[in-house]
């Protein structure tokens, strides 16, 4: 593989605090993707995580760095990832395996990207939505919707018109600088995991339009139907109703 592809890996292993498992983490020296017309560099890398116990499955994916804001990602295609339960015998092929699919398939995800910097919302209240509600973001960070607003004008260009990628790395910076610190690091993977359904839907870029609809219509009923339903900034109700006009769902 070293001969076909240039580039060297680089990494380092972390135990949890408990020590019952541990996370070999590195990224390929020399490989990076730029999608879009800016300069926006991404390097690829490798997590590997298992158990010292030998009650825990061995996983591999693989993860994103922007180089140029520290953020990570970690994005579901299936080709990019691999699992084997604690019960098999350790099968060391399957790194390998995986290794050589993230850099077959670096030209794939630098075009979604691209794509993404090109699909706009209709507002930033749809990202908003996205962004607290559907990948319930608040529960993972350290601080609130005040927090997630700064980073948001730190990172989207046009406010008024967020694109699905800036949505994207509106969470993955948060998850990545304010993450909670009482949760464990395999729950912020969990939302690391959760916010990347912005990329991929069975192999495709989702229906951003159809997405917005159900975040929306499934806000509304929370917001109607249960007491203890709170806004998640002053007003939000308001552009809920407002939102469910844009889209056509009926109260």
């Amino acid at each position: 593989m070293k001969e076909e592809h240039d580039f060297n890996f680089q990494g380092e292993i972390k135990t949890s605090p408990t020590l019952h498992r541990y996370t070999n983490e590195g990224v390929f020296d020399g490989m990076e993707i730029n999608p879009g017309q800016t300069d926006d560099p991404i390097a690829f890398g490798l997590k590997i995580t298992s158990g010292n116990d030998g009650r825990k499955a061995t996983e591999g994916t693989y993860f994103e760095v922007r180089e140029w804001c520290d953020n990570g990602a970690t994005a579901p295609f299936d080709v990019m990832s691999v699992r084997q339960t604690h019960h098999d015998e350790l099968d060391p092929t399957m790194f390998h395996q995986l290794s050589r699919s993230v850099v077959e398939n670096a030209e794939m995800v630098e075009d979604r990207y691209s794509q993404m910097k090109e699909i706009e919302l209709d507002s930033e209240w749809t990202a908003f939505e996205f962004l607290e509600h559907r990948l319930d973001l608040p529960f993972y960070i350290e601080g609130d919707h005040a927090d997630i607003a700064q980073t948001y004008d730190e990172v989207v260009e046009d406010p008024s018109n967020p694109t699905v990628y800036e949505t994207l790395q509106v969470a993955t910076n948060q998850l990545t600088h304010n993450a909670r610190g009482d949760l464990p690091q395999h729950v912020i993977n969990t939302a690391q995991e959760k916010a990347a359904d912005l990329v991929d839907f069975h192999g495709e870029l989702p229906d951003y339009e159809e997405m917005a609809r159900a975040t929306i219509e499934d806000r509304a009923y929370e917001l109607t139907n249960y007491d203890d339903a709170e806004e998640y900034w002053d007003g939000e109700e308001e552009q809920i109703g407002e939102l469910m006009e844009t889209y056509g769902i009926e109260a």
